[in-house]
């Protein structure tokens, strides 16, 4: 009777043991490059949503441009709530809000209207997604969490269909697109009709810390 007791809390025992593998496998701290792009996409969706929404708000905006706020609105909120959940499981702390600099471009969308609003809103945003892509690439290509890079893969499709929507925006409404992202790093950014457009206000992500495979486009 003893040895059976013995045998069933040895089986025991290993069965635990067994169950807390993949829990120790996660136990090692993401790297900083993956910290960093939880931390940078979670502002990028941060100020996407507010700008967004302030597109939506604008009344003189061109109903296209509110459009495309709306898709801002609905695809960066259920992005960020999976950013959310990936930082609460590799405990990383997020940022409360975006960074000064992307509420700079808050305030300043903000006071314009009518066509002054609808280009600016543009061209920031080509500007702002063609770097988010960049970062998002970057985890994608250096990433080491496989669950932060399953994000960042999640996250292409998203950025990269806004992005195509901004594009084509800018088509309609008469203003230059900029560049695919991604683009090959040998093309001459100086030569006509590659280069990323100035904005007329900064784009809405920072200068990121990650080394990206392909330069970021300059902020005003």
């Amino acid at each position: 009777m003893r040895r059976t007791v013995v045998t069933r809390l040895g089986l025991l025992a290993g069965l635990t043991a067994v169950a807390l593998i993949p829990a120790a496998a996660h136990a090692t701290a993401p790297s900083e490059q993956d910290s960093e792009y939880l931390r940078t996409i979670h502002q990028v969706n941060l100020a996407a949503v507010q700008i967004g929404q302030l597109a939506q708000d604008k009344q003189d905006a061109d109903q296209a441009v509110k459009d495309l706020g709306a898709d801002m609105v609905a695809d960066h909120t259920r992005l960020d709530e999976e950013v959310t959940r990936v930082a609460g499981e590799v405990d990383v702390a997020l940022p409360d809000s975006p960074t000064q600099e992307q509420q700079d471009v808050v305030t300043r969308l903000d006071g314009l209207s009518g066509a002054e609003f609808d280009t600016a809103f543009v061209e920031s945003q080509l500007a702002g997604y063609a770097q988010a892509i960049e970062v998002n690439n970057a985890e994608i290509a250096q990433g080491s969490d496989e669950r932060v890079v399953n994000l960042a893969q999640e996250a292409g499709p998203v950025l990269e269909d806004l992005y195509a929507a901004l594009q084509g925006l800018a088509a309609q409404l008469g203003l230059p697109t900029s560049p695919s992202p991604g683009v090959s790093p040998t093309v001459d950014p100086t030569t006509p009709g590659t280069a990323t457009p100035e904005p007329t206000v900064s784009p809405t992500l920072p200068s990121p810390t990650v080394s990206p495979q392909t330069p970021l486009p300059a902020q005003s």
